[in-house]
């Protein structure tokens, strides 16, 4: 009797498969890493303001200058003056920061992140 081997693996094309889902992922990756740790920057940049003595006491302009500054030094773009909102109800100040960050993935497609981070301070 003849035993015929049967030969095991992949072809070039499986491993091009294999490859072309490796690098995809890769990407994608890559392409959301950035918008999560900018919005990590903003999250702790409003957390950082809570330890501004007398916040409370400042103007929307002095705030959103303290933030504009914070958000300079960290290297966050996506976050201009328009996206900051103030506000005060009795003793308790509220800032919110709502923005969207979009990056370019494979063109023509955008991969695009929305954010609303939102801090709130009680007169001390």
């Amino acid at each position: 009797m003849m035993i015929i081997k049967r030969q095991a693996g992949m072809t070039g094309i499986g491993w091009l498969t294999v490859l072309a889902l490796i690098g995809f992922f890769v990407a994608l990756g890559l392409t959301i890493l950035p918008i999560q740790i900018e919005s990590y920057k903003v999250s702790k940049a409003l957390e950082r303001l809570n330890s501004v003595p007398h916040i409370t006491k400042k103007t929307k302009k002095e705030v959103v200058g303290l933030l504009l500054n914070q958000f300079s030094i960290d290297d966050v773009k996506s976050v201009k003056a328009e996206h900051i909102k103030y506000s005060k109800e009795k003793g308790v100040l509220t800032i919110t920061v709502e923005y969207e960050n979009r990056r370019s993935f494979i063109k023509p497609y955008d991969i695009v992140g929305v954010f609303k981070e939102e801090l709130k301070v009680i007169e001390r």
